[in-house]
């Protein structure tokens, strides 16, 4: 015997319907918190090993380079896709002591998660120092 009264069968279902898409809706916005801080933690990353990396060189050319190969190695290692990443190197002359200071721009595609009215893209930004060892010899 079911002591409900007649107006009172599909309570259940309506509930389901109204809460669905709230829940759903919760679903995209954890992935885009996660796609957001994958792609700042990647950056971050890229930006460290693309600053080590142009430290080690001798030249401006060759620790642009070493920077750039760095760089996307770092971003293929966090999976990190990028529609496209900007990439800026400072050498200071690469002398012994000098600094060299790296800054990545990772253009993150958001744009399958339009239900949510986000932009397409967001850009994450890292940047990272390293100091050029200071005692090696000048080339």
């Amino acid at each position: 015997m079911s002591t409900k009264g007649p107006h009172e069968h599909g309570g259940a279902a309506v509930e389901l319907s109204l809460l669905t898409p709230l829940f759903l809706a919760l679903v995209l916005l954890v992935v885009l918190a996660l796609r957001v801080v994958a792609a700042q933690s990647g950056t971050d990353a890229a930006a460290h090993a693309a600053a080590r990396a142009a430290s080690l060189e001798r030249s401006p050319q060759a620790a642009h380079t070493a920077a750039e190969n760095a760089a996307a190695n770092a971003m293929r290692t966090h999976d990190l896709a990028c529609r496209r990443h900007d990439l800026d190197v400072a050498t200071d002359g690469l002398r012994p002591g000098a600094q060299v200071r790296v800054s990545v721009t990772c253009h993150a595609d958001l744009a399958d998660l339009s239900e949510l009215a986000v932009p397409g893209t967001y850009a994450a930004q890292g940047q990272a120092t390293a100091v050029v060892d200071t005692y090696r010899e000048n080339p």
